[in-house]
């Protein structure tokens, strides 16, 4: 009689574990844990990856957050008549600090979502560029079209841009305001070499890189480059 008393307590216990195993694993019920992957003065990186079907919290920590997505299957939802967009490699967004947004992913397909918050909030609402004749610039050379710069959002003292650029070709960018301290934040989006006033970086797709440069160069190399410029700016003291 104990010998069977035994046997059936071990096999409800392991009943017991296989159940909670399945719960743990279930599809939407558990999420990859942020990882930081840069944090300075002005902002705070965290990197989140999925390999299948989960929603999660957008982890906010209090701060305005822009959403770079590297790979598909990803949307964000926010409590807004508006509900799921869905965003698509390359694709960057402005959640407000107040949103309350879930992230999402759909399908196996490996991708991973980079969360910059912005530690600097402003009263003044970070707006989108909206109009293509004067949000996007062709960058030319020899008369000839290889790459473009493009204006995503802005309020006057934090702005993002994304950049595209063919093989071969190199963009210098010039960052410096008289009158305020300017705060980059670049994400690769392909493979690329960055020189920041002499702070050399080879960056890897979904890599990041803080800097306070004046200047910076882009060499796209043997293949097509983009990558994601958040500028930010304090007052001088």
């Amino acid at each position: 009689m104990r010998k069977l008393l035994v046997l059936l307590v071990l096999s409800a216990l392991s009943a017991y574990s296989q159940v909670k195993s399945e719960a743990q694993q279930a599809p939407g019920t558990a999420g990859p844990e942020p990882r930081l992957v840069e944090e300075n003065a002005s902002y705070r990186v965290l990197r989140i990856e999925f390999d299948n079907d989960l929603q999660i919290p957008l982890p906010q920590h209090g701060n305005d957050v822009i959403v770079v997505v590297l790979g598909d299957g990803v949307s964000v939802s926010s409590a807004t008549p508006v509900g799921a967009e869905k965003l698509v490699d390359g694709e960057v967004r402005l959640v407000e600090r107040s949103a309350h947004a879930t992230l999402i992913h759909s399908g196996a397909n490996f991708a991973q979502v980079l969360l910059v918050g912005l530690k600097q909030h402003w009263d003044a609402e970070i707006r989108p560029c909206t109009f293509p004749q004067t949000c996007v610039r062709p960058i030319r050379a020899g008369g000839q079209e290889i790459g473009q710069s493009e204006s995503l959002f802005t309020n006057g003292f934090g702005t993002a841009y994304r950049h595209r650029m063919d093989r071969g070709g190199t963009l210098s960018s010039s960052y410096y305001s008289k009158r305020a301290t300017h705060h980059l934040m670049v994400v690769a989006l392909d493979d690329l070499r960055a020189n920041f006033e002499g702070t050399e970086q080879d960056l890897k797709r979904g890599q990041v890189f803080g800097s306070d440069a004046g200047e910076v160069e882009v060499e796209a190399g043997a293949h097509p480059a983009r990558w994601v410029v958040i500028r930010v700016e304090s007052q001088k003291g």
